[in-house]
Parts: C-alpha cells; structure tokens; sequence
C-alpha cells in the first residue's frame, strides 16, 4: 500500500501540471500564398495581342495587362477575351525586349537578358500569371506568346 501512495505522490502533480497545459492556448502563423491578387488593384501597363506567324499558327488575341495588387504583389494578367491555340497542350509566356522569334532572341545566350520566362497558359480566358519580382517587366517592351514545341511566336503585345 505504502508503494502505490509514493506513486500517486509521484505522479499526481505531474499529471495536474501536464493537465494544466492542455488549456494553454497556441498561435500560429500562416502565410498566404495565392495566384489571384488581393484587395484593390492598379493596372500599371496594358497592351492589345497581335497574331504572328499567320496563318499556319493558331490565333492568339485578346488584350493583357500588368497589374499590382493592394500587397505590392504584380501580375500579369490575361483578360477574359485572351485565346491561343494549345495544341500541344500549353503555351509559354515571356517578357521579352522585342516581338521578334524568342528563339532568335534567346539564341546562344548571348543575350541572355532579351528574355524572361514567366510561366505557361494552358486555358484561354482570364488568368492570372504572378510575377516572381516586382517591376521585373520595367526592361521588357513586349509580352510574348511563344509554343516551345514547334519554336514559333504565336503572338505578341506591346506593353506600354
């Protein structure tokens, strides 16, 4: 008997102090990470798709824009009138300084800053392409539409 008493001396306050912390309350922090922009947003460039490499490429048009969101986080955003051929299934996305072929652009990087991969639409309509550092299109002049599969422009815009 004398043992199971040293036990429960033992173990109670343990147990009242592991039952107290049980009530403690917890904060955690989350961080929010979306493709869609948040709050107000200003539209800070636009520009209208041009066709290229008519007319064996698929059509691409629509109008665009770069936008930034209430966080300071920019976007490129493709209107609800954007559509592109995806025959292949997607279509790459590039800020680049001309219109010209991205190929040609790219070629040998030499000129490895001609260009600036942003990402693949896969879904004509609006959507939304973030763009992984703020003002990164300040350099570019054009907003390409570019089908890596057969290495031909599909279209272009100039933003301004």
């Amino acid at each position: 008997m004398k043992t199971v008493k040293q036990f429960l001396f033992a173990v109670l306050p343990v147990a009242i102090i592991s039952l107290g912390s049980c009530t403690k309350t917890e904060t955690t922090t989350t961080t929010e990470y979306s493709n869609l922009p948040v709050g107000a947003v200003t539209s800070l460039k636009t520009g209208t798709i041009s066709r290229q490499n008519a007319p064996a490429t698929p059509p691409t048009s629509g109008t665009l824009s770069i936008i930034q969101d209430s966080k300071g986080k920019q976007f490129l955003k493709l209107n609800a009138d954007f559509t592109s051929g995806f025959a292949t299934g997607t279509v790459a996305v590039y800020f680049a300084k001309t219109g010209d072929e991205i190929k040609n652009q790219r070629a040998g990087g030499t000129t490895p800053g001609n260009v600036l991969a942003l990402g693949f639409v896969t879904k004509a309509g609006e959507q939304y392409i973030p763009l992984a550092t703020s003002g990164s299109f300040s350099t570019f002049s054009f907003v390409v539409f570019y089908c890596e599969t057969a290495e031909v422009n599909f279209g272009d815009a100039m933003i301004n």
